[in-house]
This record gives structure tokens, C-alpha cells and sequence, in this order.
């Protein structure tokens, strides 16, 4: 007892009181994914040392069983676990930019160095109360992310913000982290230095910036809570420090990210360390209270259930919260689609299933719920949700709510969305989705207040379900977004009965499509069917109460019509527990008219006796046969599937007697292999020696506009000089992929070329080696000439120019860019872009003209040298596709395609290899040395500058007046300078 006693100790964290948040229905978030995978291992490796110390049989398996349709999941051996408490105490966090890229961090944990006579002798912030913040000036700019602050937001939650401070008492959680504001998070809680004033404390000197949080303490309704004691330090090359002296908190989120989601984030340990660097955003998640380990749940049942589910919905009957401050949480495990925000990823596999499990939805207790699944939950009682609207809400978050029409004004913004930036903003009129923002009346342009919510959580919209591939669109009619409202929106729930103020913004459905992109698979052959298995996590050796289950199993049985209600009875959600019956089809597939194609039905276990499986079709745009068998003892079985015409059918595969789930997939019909591409599925990239087949096979993919396969098409292959493919020829196998090996020849480029017989569509496959390029092939960027100058823009094409990768520079652009490296005489020079087939990058401003030789150096080997001549000037006007000159209309920012040009108007003309600079009469410009001449339709172009452009390198700039006398229309530009001649652009003159 001793021995265990120690040992839970040191695993457990003491109790406290909990952070006070708002309640929110749902606490999805982006990184959700990441933060769950993160929490399961670092449990699991405390579940595996304690086992270690224990003896493996200290180790009490979770058990299970079925009760009707709902799988039960005992709690132990780790399904319920303290995750990840706190380990940081007495240490210092360290955050540096990367000394090639100073958009990048690398972190490192070290000893302890809170500095408490720094502490002692800084200035009280005054004032800062609970949820608050404060505007500071900082002593330095401070880089962050790329961009330059001169100011800093301190928030009272043990966080600092830049561009706005951050007020809200919603869920302190690392999505929070992610897409809210660019933050430095010591020490993300809910803290409340009201209650110890002079508690934040601030010092400001030119080599650094301290934030000292002293015995800060966390909120509580009554008293004063546990003290949090540390230091957040910044410096002015862009380092940040987190100092921790004395942390009893239970839960906190520590990290730096960039906000607005940007790039991908990383979950880590900050304790193990790392040798990457990071360009988004570093976090980790604190938990010191128990947590269902939604992962491990999955993994058990899918020890005793087949993979024949889309959702795995998880209730528990002990009382314990999905996530702090929510209700439910949803996560995608795997999405191959697209149009509609999200990302691609596929994680199943580690939740244990091999091909089918698409999302997990964890809805925290049973006993937070109404027993009638159309009562109102308390927690939600604003928003008006029930049980069945938050199943239907995080159902949802497979598909929603990630796309928005984009702000010119910020880029980066995406105004339709709101907490979190996974649901939809209070102000937008989602016509009462399910995924929040309401119903919204506008009042008319002279009313006050003009705009008041009528309804909330009611369905999915015409707009949702668009995104969900339910829906063309067509079908979506226009809503609008109110901006600048006049309440708080951020973290606001739906709320029938608000009236508010703003400005009607205005959306088309054909906004979002130019936004997000082509929904891909659209609503001809998106996914329908819906399978959902519920589960309950219970105490392990006691039976849930049969009113546990009733209530549950009323949940489960409501759902499916609720589902297909709420998406107007376009997707259907199955919910009983049953065996896998698949089809390779699923979800869609693709077979051209007049062609067969082969498809099979399968089960995940051999059957002891034959089964017949019923195979229908709704329209007989398809013909298979009326049923297949399934062997004894075997899995699958074939299925012939022909094309009768086109158009899209559903294939339904079914098993009698209820003990199999029916599948069903669609089944587009092309009339002819002209709309079909060609993807490089595998096999790019391989070093290549001539006469000797490469180690893996090339695989190419078969597919259409919706990414469906196209089994059974033809595909045939040929290589460059002196290789050999075998086969000639491929048929497209279920997946729609066809294979390839490839023996290179003897020359440089060795590529293998595949081609659909019947169509034009195709795709190449280079087999790499050393690099190679020739002197011709080293051209000015802007008007590829072979003639160069020194601080020009270049590109050079060749072959095997990256060793396989393709990367694109930030600023400064480095000399060193995916292990590749460019050199000039000698000299390493900045890379803007790399890949095997060109390099864009600058000569050397201080190059002399003459012949001078050029080098590419990859992982995979140096190339010859190659000898090239420079000129003094060597003028190129950067153009677009067509023609069309870089030329933007001065004071616009429109290119002249977008608003032509008067006569009388400036041009900013975009160019390369002006040649030498000198400082400008103007600050900060550097102007050429040499005046070009600007003719536009044959005619002289006043110039009034001159030279690089501010903030690049290699980039020149001419301003030049439009001639009174230009004709309109598209007309020819150029420019000669020091005599040497450009290339000729198109402009559009008005």
C-alpha cells in the first residue's frame, strides 16, 4: 500500500476549484484532433510506467458488452485517467525565432530562473480586474509570427495578445489558443487578479519586457483561489520566456501561436522537447482532473465491434464533462473531401479503425441531459437546444462550420464564423442552423434597432447543407452577415428575442465557392447514409441503471428521424449495432457508359456458410446482378457493375435477416473518358539508375471532378529516351490506381508519362538524380530572356533541381531552402522558390558584368558548373498567363484586367534587372541609377520613379504616367534602359 500510495502521489495533481467559463454547447475546435492523440499518449505512457512499477497483473482491463443497440465500456485500465497534469513547475519555457527564418520557433525547457527581485520591483499593473486587459506600449518592436508590434495586450488570464486584447470568459482551451488573437499563453486559466490587486506586474527596459503574474490567484465565487506564480519575458530579437515558480493550478493551456489558425499547429510536450522547428502554432494542454480518453474508448470497442460505423457517440454515466466549459465535443478522425473549409486527414487507424470511422462525438454525461430528448438543456437554455439538436449539432461538425466569405480588408479573417472559428458567428444569418448563429430578421435600412434574432438551432440550413454535399448550389438562397454589430458576438450562444445594430453584408452561395473552392464530391454523389454507434462508459463491475439505458436508447432511436428532418430527408442517420457489410464502391465510384467494372461486397470475418448477398439499384443507370455469394470461409465476393447510361445511381447491398448492416454507395456513369484525370499517387521522387527498375512502383489514379475512381479504365505509360515501363498498359483496379515499373535510361531527365486511352488527360513521374541545367536555360524571371543582371530576379529550369522537394520562401529568403542551395561565383545566393523543375532566385547585386558561373547543390548531389554572362541591365516586365503585364493602376491595387487605366493615370510597372541602385531624395527608396524610357501603344510614357520596390528584394518599380493620347483597349507596353530592351506586356487602357 505504501508503494501504490507513492506512486499515485506522484501521478496525481491535489484538487481545486474549477475556472469559471460560460457554458457552450460544443467545445470543437480545429486542433481538436491533435490535443486528444496528445492526451491519450501521455496517459497511456503513465498507464505503462505505472503497470511497470505495479506488475503487468496490476493491469484491470476494461471489459464490455451490448445492451440492445448500445455499447456498454467499463472504466478501467486507463478509459477514465488524469491525462497530462501540470509538469513545469520550477522551470523556464524558452520560445526562439530560427535563425534562418525568424517566422519559425524552436523551444527548449530548462531551469529554473523566475526572477523575483524583477517581480518585487516592477510597476503594478493598476486596475486589471477579472476578464480584463490592458494596452501596454512595449519598449522595443517585437517580432512575432513575421509580423512587427510596438504594443502588447496584458489579459488578467495569464496571457498576452497582440492587434486586440482578449476579454471572454468562454473555455480557456488550446482551440481558443489557436484561432483567437496572435498569443503568448504563460499560463491560459481562468485567473482573477481582482482579488489580490497589484498581483500583474510589469517591467519595461530596452533589452526586455517582464510580465510578472505573483501569486495570481484563480477564480472563485467565494474567497480567494489557488495562487499562480510566473513570469512571461520578452526580448527583442523576438525571443519569449515563461518562467514558472509556484503552480497549483488543475488545467491550463501554455504555448505561442500565431492566431486566426493559421498553418497547421503542433501539440507537444513541452517537457520531452523537440529538435523541430515550428511556423504555427507550439502548445500543450495541461489536464490534472479525470477525462474520458476518447481514443482508448475507441480502441475498446472496436475490440469486440467490426468497423461498420461514420460516428462513435459517446455518452458516460460518471459524471464527467466532455471538455471544461462544454457541453459535447466533436473531432474528425478522416476527410477526403473538400469545398467547405476543412482540412484533409486521415487518424482512424490509431483509434482503432482500419477504413470506415470518420468522426467521434463526445457528449459528456448522460446525466447533464433532459431524460426527454426534446427537452431543454439547462446549460443551453438561450439557445433552446435539446438533446437531440447537440447530437445533431456535433453530427454536423464533420462538415461544418469551417467555410466563410474572406474580408478584403483582412485576408486572414473569416467573419461568417465565430467561437472558435468552428461555428457560425452570433451575427450571421445561418437561418437557425444547427450550427449556431440564428434566424435573423432585418428590420429595414431606417428601422432601430434594424436587426432582431427570431429563431435558433432548428436544422441544417439550405447553406449547411450545401456544404455537407446534401444540396446544389443553386438551391441556396442568399443570407447576409451583419459587420460591426453593436452586442458582443465572439463567444456569444444563439439567442432568439436580440436586437442589435450593423451593417448588412450581403452572401452568395457563389462567394463561398470562390473562397473554399469546388465542393468535392458534390451533392450528385456525396455521401447519404450516416452510421452512428452509441456507446456508454460506465463503472466497471456495476450495472447502469435501466433508466441509464432507456434514456440513452430513446436518444439513439429519436436521432435517426431527427437527422433526416433536420437535412430536409436528404442523409439518413443508422444507429443500431450491427455487423460490417462493405461495398468497394463506397462511398461513390465512377464507371463509364458502355464499360464494366469490378467491384466487390465484403465482411470483416470469413463466413462459416455461404451468404447471399441481395444486390439492387434505384434507377438502372448501373446493372449488376441480382445477388453474389459470399464463400464459406471467405470475405468478399465480385460484383460485375456496367454503365447503362449516364447519370448517378445508388447500388444497395443487403443480407437478410438484420444481423449485417445494408451498404449502399453511388455510382456516377460518364459517357466518355474525356472528363477524367490522372493524380500521382506514389512512386515520385525515386533515385534513378539507368538500366536498373526503380525500387517501387509508379501508381497513378484514375478520377473525375467529384475525386471519385474510375475502376477498370485503361491507362497507358511511356518513358523518356532510353527507359522502359512495363506494363504499356494498366487497367484501374477498385480504387481507380494503376501501376507501373519504371526503368530509367542514361539521360538527366528521366520521366515516366501516363496517358487514359481515349482521353487526353495525363501525369509524369521523374526518377531523380544529380542535377542538371544548361547556360540557356538561366533566364530572367520576368521575361525569361537568357540575358541577366546583376540584382536581377533569375529562374533556371532543368531537372532534378530540389531532390524532390517544392518549397517557397518567406522573408528574408534564405540560401538554404529544402537542403537545396544555389551559388553564383562561388556564392550562396537567396532562394525564392525550388522544385525539381526550376529555382527561382536573385543574383547578387554586387556582380560584375561578365561571365560568371552558376551551381545547384541538392541532398542528392552537385550539378556541372555552368558559365553564364551578365549584362549591366537586362530589363523584364513581370506578366501573367497570356500576356497580361504585372501593371497595377496607381492608388488602386487592381491590375488593369480588374479596372483599365485612363489617360492621365499612374502605372506601377513590376520589373527586374534595372541594374544599380542609389539612395532616393525620398527616405527609405532606393532609385536606379540609369532613367527608362516607358512607351505604352508606341507612345511616350512620362516616368516619376524609379527602382526597388519597398520591402523586396530583386523587385524594381516604375511609375509612369498614362499618355493623354493612349487608345483604349488592350495595349503593348515596354521599357529600355541603358539602350538594352524589355520584353512587351499587355495593359488595358480605358
Amino acid at each position: 500500500m505504501r508503494r501504490i500510495g507513492a506512486i499515485w502521489l506522484a501521478l496525481s495533481l491535489a484538487g481545486g476549484i474549477q475556472a469559471r467559463q460560460d457554458v457552450a454547447v460544443c467545445g470543437s475546435h480545429p486542433d481538436r484532433l491533435q490535443e486528444e492523440l496528445h492526451l491519450h499518449r501521455q496517459s497511456d505512457r503513465v498507464r505503462k510506467a505505472l503497470r511497470a512499477v505495479l506488475g503487468a497483473e496490476s493491469a484491470a482491463p476494461s471489459s464490455g458488452r451490448d445492451i440492445g443497440s448500445i455499447a456498454l465500456i467499463e472504466d478501467g485500465d486507463g478509459v477514465v485517467a488524469r491525462r497530462n497534469n501540470f509538469n513545469l513547475h520550477g522551470r523556464t519555457l524558452t520560445f526562439s525565432p530560427s535563425a534562418s527564418d525568424a517566422a519559425r520557433y524552436r523551444f527548449e525547457t530548462g531551469a529554473a530562473s523566475y526572477d523575483s527581485a524583477v517581480a518585487s520591483s516592477s510597476s503594478p499593473l493598476t486596475g486589471l480586474g477579472d476578464d480584463d486587459t490592458a494596452r501596454v506600449s512595449l519598449p522595443f518592436t517585437f517580432p512575432f509570427f513575421g509580423a512587427q508590434y510596438t504594443s502588447v495586450f496584458v489579459n488578467s488570464d495569464g496571457n498576452l495578445t497582440f492587434n486586440s486584447g482578449d476579454t471572454s470568459t468562454a473555455e480557456r482551451s488550446l482551440g481558443r489558443l489557436t484561432a483567437g488573437p496572435p498569443r503568448i499563453a504563460g499560463l491560459f486559466r481562468d485567473l482573477d487578479p481582482s482579488r489580490v490587486p497589484g498581483s500583474v506586474r510589469l517591467l519595461s527596459e530596452p533589452g526586455r519586457f517582464v510580465v510578472s503574474y505573483v501569486g495570481v490567484p484563480e477564480y472563485q465565487t467565494f474567497g480567494t483561489g489557488p495562487l499562480q506564480t510566473f513570469q512571461i519575458r520578452l526580448f527583442p530579437g523576438g525571443r519569449v520566456e515563461f518562467a514558472y515558480q509556484d503552480i497549483t493550478t488543475r488545467s491550463a493551456v501554455v504555448g505561442i501561436a500565431p492566431g486566426n489558425l493559421l498553418g497547421s499547429s503542433s501539440v507537444v510536450s513541452f517537457l520531452t522537447g523537440s529538435g523541430q522547428e515550428f511556423s504555427s502554432a507550439i502548445a500543450e494542454r495541461f489536464t490534472g482532473v479525470e477525462e474520458v480518453d476518447i481514443v482508448l474508448t475507441a480502441q475498446k470497442f472496436y475490440e469486440r465491434h467490426e468497423d461498420a460505423y461514420d460516428y462513435l457517440v459517446i455518452f458516460n454515466s460518471l459524471g464527467i464533462p466532455a471538455s471544461p466549459g462544454a457541453v459535447a465535443y466533436q473531432i474528425t478522425l478522416r476527410n477526403n473531401r473538400s469545398g467547405y473549409g476543412d482540412l484533409v486527414v486521415d487518424n482512424g487507424r490509431e483509434f482503432g479503425s482500419r477504413q470506415r470511422l470518420q468522426a467521434i462525438m463526445n457528449m459528456g454525461p448522460l446525466s447533464q441531459y433532459p431524460v426527454d430528448p426534446r427537452g431543454i438543456l439547462p446549460a443551453r437554455a438561450l439557445a433552446r437546444d435539446t438533446p437531440l439538436t447537440i447530437l445533431g449539432h456535433e453530427a454536423g461538425h464533420l462538415f461544418l462550420a469551417f467555410a466563410s466569405v474572406r474580408d478584403p480588408a483582412n485576408p486572414r479573417a473569416r467573419p461568417m464564423l465565430g467561437r472558435q472559428s468552428a461555428h457560425w458567428n452570433f451575427a450571421f444569418n445561418s437561418e437557425a442552423s444547427l450550427l449556431e448563429g440564428n434566424r435573423i430578421r432585418d428590420n429595414g435600412e431606417n428601422a432601430s434597432p434594424r436587426f432582431t434574432t427570431t429563431a435558433t438551432v432548428e436544422g441544417y440550413s439550405p447553406l449547411d447543407q450545401y456544404l455537407m454535399g446534401l444540396r446544389a448550389a443553386e438551391e441556396v438562397p442568399p443570407t447576409f452577415l451583419v459587420m460591426n454589430p453593436t452586442v458582443e458576438t465572439s463567444s456569444r450562444m444563439p439567442q432568439p428575442g436580440v436586437s442589435f445594430d450593423g451593417q448588412r453584408r450581403n452572401i452568395h452561395v457563389e462567394e463561398i465557392i470562390e473562397a473554399e473552392g469546388r465542393r468535392t464530391p458534390d451533392h450528385t454523389v456525396a455521401q447519404r447514409g450516416f452510421r452512428f454507434a452509441f456507446i456508454l462508459v460506465a463503472s466497471q463491475g456495476l450495472e447502469p441503471a435501466s433508466a441509464q439505458i432507456t434514456q440513452l436508447e430513446t436518444y439513439r432511436t429519436e436521432f435517426e428521424s431527427f437527422f433526416r428532418l433536420a437535412t430536409s430527408e436528404r442523409a439518413t442517420a443508422e444507429t443500431a449495432l450491427r455487423r460490417s457489410l462493405s461495398l468497394s464502391t463506397f462511398p461513390a465510384s465512377g464507371v463509364l457508359s458502355g464499360s464494366t467494372a469490378t467491384a466487390t461486397v465484403a465482411i470483416e470475418n470469413p463466413a462459416a456458410s455461404p451468404l447471399t448477398v441481395l444486390l439492387t439499384t434505384r434507377s438502372g443507370t448501373v446493372s449488376v446482378p441480382s445477388s453474389v455469394t459470399i464463400a464459406s470461409g471467405a470475405t468478399s465476393a465480385a460484383i460485375p457493375i456496367r454503365g447503362v447510361r449516364p447519370g448517378v445511381d445508388d447500388l444497395i447491398a443487403d443480407i437478410p435477416g438484420g444481423l449485417y448492416s445494408q451498404a449502399q454507395s453511388r455510382v456516377q456513369v460518364l459517357d466518355a473518358p474525356g472528363n477524367l484525370t490522372l493524380q500521382v499517387v506514389s512512386g515520385a521522387g525515386q533515385l534513378a539508375t539507368p538500366g536498373v527498375a526503380l525500387p517501387q512502383p509508379v501508381v497513378f489514379r484514375v478520377a473525375d471532378i467529384n475525386n471519385l475512381p474510375y475502376p477498370g479504365t485503361r491507362v497507358q505509360a511511356s518513358a523518356s529516351t532510353g527507359g522502359q515501363v512495363d506494363p504499356a498498359v494498366a487497367v484501374a483496379d477498385a480504387q481507380g490506381r494503376v501501376s507501373f515499373r519504371y526503368t530509367p535510361g542514361p539521360e538527366p531527365l528521366n520521366e515516366l508519362r501516363a496517358t487514359i486511352v481515349g482521353a487526353s488527360a495525363s501525369a509524369s513521374v521523374s526518377a531523380l538524380g544529380r542535377p542538371f541545367f544548361t547556360a540557356s536555360s538561366v533566364v530572367n524571371a520576368a521575361s525569361f530572356s537568357p540575358v541577366l543582371a546583376p540584382g536581377s530576379l533569375a529562374s533556371v529550369f532543368g531537372a532534378n533541381l530540389a531532390g524532390g522537394a517544392t518549397a517557397a520562401a518567406g522573408y528574408p529568403p534564405p540560401t538554404v531552402l529544402a537542403g537545396v542551395r544555389l551559388t553564383v561565383a562561388g556564392r550562396p545566393t537567396s532562394l525564392l522558390y525550388v522544385s525539381d523543375r526550376q529555382i527561382n532566385f536573385l543574383l547578387p547585386t554586387d556582380l560584375s558584368p561578365g561571365e560568371t558561373t552558376v551551381v545547384v547543390t541538392t541532398p542528392l548531389g552537385t550539378s556541372e558548373i555552368v558559365r553564364i554572362s551578365l549584362q549591366p541591365v537586362a530589363p523584364g516586365i513581370f506578366q501573367f498567363t497570356g500576356g497580361m503585364g504585372a501593371v497595377v493602376v496607381a492608388g488602386t491595387g487592381s491590375t488593369t484586367d480588374v479596372r483599365a487605366a485612363a489617360p492621365g493615370e499612374f502605372l506601377e510597372i513590376y520589373t527586374t534587372g534595372l541594374g544599380a541602385v542609389r539612395p532616393s531624395s525620398t527616405p527609405g527608396l532606393q532609385e536606379t541609377v540609369l532613367t527608362p524610357q516607358v512607351f505604352l501603344a508606341q507612345q511616350p510614357a512620362r516616368v516619376v520613379f524609379s527602382g526597388l520596390t519597398p520591402g523586396f528584394v530583386g523587385l524594381y518599380q516604375i511609375n509612369a504616367e498614362t499618355p493623354a493620347g493612349a487608345p483604349s483597349g488592350w495595349q503593348p507596353l515596354s521599357l529600355t534602359i541603358g539602350g538594352a530592351p524589355s520584353n512587351t506586356v499587355q495593359v488595358r487602357v480605358r
